[in-house]
């Protein structure tokens, strides 16, 4: 990004530095965008009343701005239970009927449960696609069975980038925005310090999947606070560089810490993918 927060196009592959487990890498950086399998989870607990009346105005938005041409949409609602309300399909209309009938119900906010959900749906995809989540709820979880450890061990290994958009049951319908914010890099030893986190009650859910799988967060509290977030979201992910290797000395089930950067450009900042999971079938990502 430059330094105004947009995208920035123009880049070659002579512009970026990658290390692999903090070994210099050689890549490739591919001149195309694979099209994006997009999923919808949003929270549809009794006090997500504010946020879904929003969120209900801004269906148009997803199909031509976020999935884009030959994307894939779908919609997931969590709450004390978590359902697929849209499978991932190319046409929108189930999506946008849906997503214009949200209502709040039930007490709980399954955050966790609705990811490892998301993840499974996206699995159940053909090859070849960008996995996306877009979360729009609390960043908090409330109820999962599932641990946050576990919901981002899942969304790395299935190579989904989560992009939370959070609000807070007592602001939403006030008036502040939170800006768009980036991510930085993890420590090696992320699942451990997830389950402490989530021991002491203390995990935003939300920003630590981003950071994670190497998307960002926004919080919105007005409805062109949602709207901007939405387009930012669909500018990064039309505007992303793929930088493909293969790993060394892969083993499988181990953890890999990506580190990317720029050669000689200090007035860009760059976001990515901080890691990735060995699969027990290839070295490859």
């Amino acid at each position: 990004m430059d330094r105004a927060g947009d995208p920035v196009r123009e880049l070659l592959a002579a512009d970026f530095v990658l290390r692999d487990n903090g070994l210099l890498t050689p890549f490739t950086l591919e001149d195309f965008n694979a099209p994006v399998s997009l999923i919808l989870a949003v929270e549809t607990a009794a006090t997500s009343t504010a946020a879904l009346d929003k969120l209900r105005k801004t269906a148009a938005i997803f199909q031509p701005l976020i999935s884009g041409h030959d994307g894939l949409i779908g919609l997931l609602a969590y709450d004390d239970d978590i359902r697929t309300l849209a499978p991932i399909r190319q046409n929108s209309t189930l999506f946008d009927t849906r997503l214009k009938s949200l209502r709040p119900q039930g007490s709980a906010g399954k955050l966790h449960d609705a990811v490892m959900e998301s993840v499974r749906l996206h699995q159940d995809q053909p090859s070849g696609r960008r996995r996306v989540l877009i979360l729009i709820g609390e960043s908090k979880d409330l109820g999962s069975k599932s641990r946050l450890d576990q919901a981002v061990t899942a969304a790395q290994a299935a190579n989904v980038t989560v992009y939370p958009l959070t609000y807070s049951r007592t602001t939403t319908a006030f008036a502040s925005r939170e800006p768009v914010s980036g991510s930085s890099a993890p420590t090696m030893n992320i699942l451990a310090a997830l389950r402490e986190l989530g021991r002491l009650g203390q995990a935003n859910s939300a920003a630590e999947l981003a950071l994670h799988t190497g998307g960002m967060t926004a919080s919105f509290t007005r409805q062109r606070g949602l709207e901007s977030a939405l387009q930012r979201i669909g500018a990064d992910l039309h505007s992303q560089y793929s930088l493909t290797f293969e790993p060394k000395a892969a083993l499988p089930g181990e953890y890999h810490q990506l580190q990317v950067s720029l050669r000689n450009r200090p007035e860009y900042s760059i976001r990515h993918r901080p890691g990735y999971w060995i699969d027990s079938e290839s070295a490859g990502l």
